[in-house]
């Protein structure tokens, strides 16, 4: 009997429809080669892509997609979570690259790390790799996110440096809603509706506080904070009051004011907090830090550092030399 050949379009547009309509005789073997061929051809043009860029490789497995950076951290690489950092340094080169260089300027050294917010571990593993003593806590409450962290954590050595932690942080114990917007996907996950556009989705999600995790683990030494909760920033800092007061770590921080609104507060009351503790603010720009006193409408930073001059790097050791 011979095989009927289908257009193009008629049968689901996926390489494992087409392999099963061969299989079923409904596929010429040629039109089979063909459409693999064209597929072929459009994974191709991303060859050209990589030149310049921090990405080695792009990896095709039965799990999924993978990037390989050339630092040799490897990451799952989803083509839905258009704000995820493996999407944006392949359309754009590089992601954050003065953020994590001044956040790994101030890992040098360090035993204990939180990432709070920490994503699909993009910063947690970069730690990790370039600080083999430092013990890295990963907080990630949304849960499909989580599953994505740790399987990040699994396909790099440093991953084992690094615990995942599924309980988020802020100002309470408990089980509450975070919003998923469907577009802006998990980097822009909040315990308030901030993209109402996109259609979000519901996720019940545990937290604890920052005070109450440093005593359950009896952590007597904390560093270096990573913190980027979409709006919620104030809350986790209520809920650590005293281990932030006891133990004094830099604090790396997204503070928008549109965010903070939805929140109730604004990005000063963060800074009239750490000020309080002797703790001096910058911002961070695309290559510079700039102290700041207080946020107003001119203000165009919206990532700070929270330093304490007794204790953390003088602010001109942390910006590289031009």
């Amino acid at each position: 009997m011979t095989a009927r050949a289908l257009p193009l379009r008629a049968a689901p547009d996926t390489p494992v429809c087409w392999r099963q309509a061969f299989d079923d005789g409904a596929l010429e073997r040629l039109e089979l080669w063909s459409r693999f061929a064209e597929r072929h051809a459009l994974i191709a043009e991303h060859a050209g892509a990589l030149n310049g860029t921090e990405v080695a490789a792009l990896a095709v497995r039965p799990a999924g997609l993978s990037v390989l950076l050339n630092n040799g951290l490897v990451f799952s690489l989803d083509p839905k979570a258009l704000r995820e950092a493996p999407n944006i340094i392949l359309a754009q080169g590089g992601y954050e690259p003065f953020e994590r260089a001044l956040i790994l300027r101030l890992a040098q050294g360090a035993k204990v790390v939180f990432d709070i917010g920490a994503n699909i571990g993009w910063y947690s593993l970069h730690i990790a790799q370039q600080e083999p003593q430092a013990r890295v806590y990963a907080f990630e409450p949304v849960p499909a996110t989580h599953e994505r962290l740790i399987a990040n954590l699994a396909q790099n050595g440093a991953g084992a440096r690094v615990t995942p932690i599924r309980d988020g942080l802020s100002d309470a114990p408990g089980e509450f809603d975070m919003f998923v917007p469907a577009t802006s996907g998990s980097p822009a996950a909040s315990l308030n509706e901030l993209h109402p556009t996109e259609g979000s989705r519901r996720v019940a999600c545990r937290f604890t506080t920052l005070d109450d995790f440093v005593d359950a683990q009896g952590i007597e030494r904390l560093d270096l904070v990573k913190c980027d909760v979409e709006g919620a920033e104030l809350r986790v800092l209520k809920g650590g009051e005293k281990s932030l007061a006891r133990l004094r770590p830099a604090v790396v921080m997204e503070l928008l004011r549109k965010w903070s609104a939805a929140f109730g507060y604004h990005p000063n009351d963060v800074i009239d907090f750490f000020s309080a503790r002797g703790y001096s603010c910058y911002g961070i720009s695309q290559s510079s830090l700039t102290p700041i006193d207080r946020v107003d409408e001119d203000t165009r930073e919206t990532n700070y550092v929270f330093l304490d001059p007794a204790r953390h790097p003088a602010v001109d050791s942390l910006v590289p030399a031009k």
